[in-house]
Parts: structure tokens; sequence; C-alpha cells
């Protein structure tokens, strides 16, 4: 009898030599495409978003049991579009949807493969699409897919008429999907208005989900999250009690991502105090005070930057 991990290794091993191959064909895809045998996110690591989070274990049940849908008579989604602010969390939740499955989940950069490949990337795709129909239950996570549009690298004549050929040879993927193969494809976006309509007809990424930016009762479940996260990692605790009334009020319309960024930032101090060589006494409300004014003048810097004030 084949043990688990016997299995794991010798599936490890094929998708190894798999994209091995792809990767000689169309140059090294490190940092581009990334493959998780076993992901590790669950959906109670994710903040807030309780609708997108029910629906989304919806799809992992489906991927997991298709006769749930063949009884009913239609067959299981083949692709969602996951759309909203950036660092809303959209990443975190296609992961967490590939670990609840039971997935490999494939991980595609599309603004640096479409850096690299072009209108090429295409073809990329394909390939990749055949890879995951044919090596077991899969997620395959089309990350920044406004990237298709191309929009980044060429003038917008060129850019449309190069983002179609991308766009349809991505399509007619889609539709010669077997039913009986167990893969969903997820995008994300936070530019609903670069995405081509025939990516969201039916049959392709026909599922719309909105992830909004947290309210205060998901800003407050991501800051304990956050905080219980860096504490099992350190194994001790981290931060003191803090005054929520006085934090929530300063970061709200920001992200789970900001809210992660600003613990950090906080935790970063008590880093450097105790390099040192001083007292680093755990995280208060007013470290995190003013590790949310100076995320905010980061912002703002950004921002200018983006803006080209600072060229």
């Amino acid at each position: 009898m084949v043990q688990p991990f016997e299995q794991e290794w010798a599936i490890q091993r094929r998708l190894d030599d798999v994209f091995a191959k792809v990767g000689e064909k169309y140059g090294d895809l490190r940092g581009r495409v990334e493959v998780k045998l076993r992901p590790d996110v669950s959906f109670d690591e994710v903040g807030g978003l309780s609708a997108a989070k029910a629906t989304l274990r919806g799809f992992a049940d489906g991927l997991m049991n298709p006769d749930l849908y063949h009884r009913w008579g239609i067959t299981p989604p083949r692709g969602v579009l996951l759309y909203g602010p950036p660092g809303t969390g959209k990443s975190m939740l296609a992961r967490a949807l590939a670990t609840a499955a039971g997935a490999i989940f494939y991980h595609l950069k599309l603004m640096n493969l479409t850096s690299k490949f072009g209108a090429n990337t295409g073809e990329l795709l394909q390939e990749i699409l055949n890879i995951a129909t044919t090596e077991g239950t899969a997620v395959l996570f089309m990350d920044s897919a406004d990237g298709l549009s191309l929009e980044h690298l060429l003038p917008p004549p060129q850019a449309r008429e190069a983002s179609a050929r991308l766009v349809a040879a991505l399509c007619e993927k889609f539709d010669a999907l077997d039913e009986s193969a167990r893969v969903l494809v997820i995008a994300s976006t936070s530019r609903t208005d670069a995405i081509d309509p025939s990516l969201v007809a039916p049959g392709r990424l026909d599922h719309l989900i909105e992830i909004a930016l947290p309210d205060t009762p998901a800003q407050q479940e991501i800051l304990a999250l956050v905080q219980r996260r860096a504490e099992r990692e350190a194994g001790r605790p981290l931060f003191g009690p803090i005054d929520e009334r006085k934090l929530l009020p300063l970061v709200g319309g920001m992200s789970g991502a900001d809210l992660a960024e600003i613990a950090r930032r906080a935790l970063e101090a008590k880093v450097h105090l105790a390099a040192a060589g001083k007292e680093a006494p755990p995280v208060t409300t007013d470290d995190l005070l003013l590790a949310v004014e100076d995320h905010k003048r980061v912002r703002g810097v950004v921002e200018k930057i983006r803006y080209g004030q600072y060229l």
C-alpha cells in the first residue's frame, strides 16, 4: 500500500519534472509561477469576509465532491473572479480554498509573467492549465488578472490587439476543459475595468465575488489574527492590552494588509530596541498609534512617487 508521504513525494517529483521542461521552453519561471502541493492557509486565518468565505467553502466542497453538482443536473464551476482593493485578502482566500479542498495550488503572478512573455503568455497559460488538469485536484490562481490587458507593456492600440489574442487563447482552453477535471481557476483584480468581458462570460470566470475593505468588526478580527500569528511564531507574548477605542478610528478604510504592516512596524521598533541593548517591553496601544502615523507617512510618499511628484 502506497503511504501518503510517498504519494506526495511522487506528485512533487512529477510536477518538478514537468515544470523543468516548461522552463526549458519558456525560460526561468521562478517568482512568476509557484506550486504548493500542500497549501497551509485556512479560512480561519482570514479576518472578516464571512460571505465570501462561505461561498468559497462551497466551491471547495464541489472540488472534492463534484457529484454534489451532478445530482442537481449541473456541472461544478470552472472559474471565479475575486475583485476589490489591494490588500484585502484575495490571495489568502484562494490559498485557503485550495487548503480546504486538499488541492494543489498553482500561483500564477500575471504581472510578472506578462512582463516577461508579453502576448506569448497565452501559450504558457495553456501549458500550465494542461499540467493542472492532469496532476490531481487543483486550484489555479491567476493573481492580478488585469495584467492580461498588457497596458503596462504596450501603447493602448497595440495593447488591445495583443491582449485580445492572449485572452482568446486562454478562453479557448477554458472552453475545452474536460468536465471530469477537478480544476478551479480563481483570478483576482483590483481593476475590474481592465478585465476583458469575454473572461467573465458563462462557463469561464463567471462567479464574481467582491472582496471589500474591512469594516470595524472585521478590522478587530484581523488585528487579533495578526497578533496571534506573530506570537505563535515567536513562541511568547508580544502584545500588551490594546485600547481599540483609540486605535480603530485611526485605521478606518485601511485594508488587512495595511493592518498587518502597522503591527509589523510596531514589532520592528521593538527589534531595534533589543538590538541596541535596550529594554523592549510588549507592544502597547501607543506603539501601534506611532506605527499608524508612520504607515500613513509612508503611504503618502508612495502616492507621490506613483504620480511622479518625486521624480
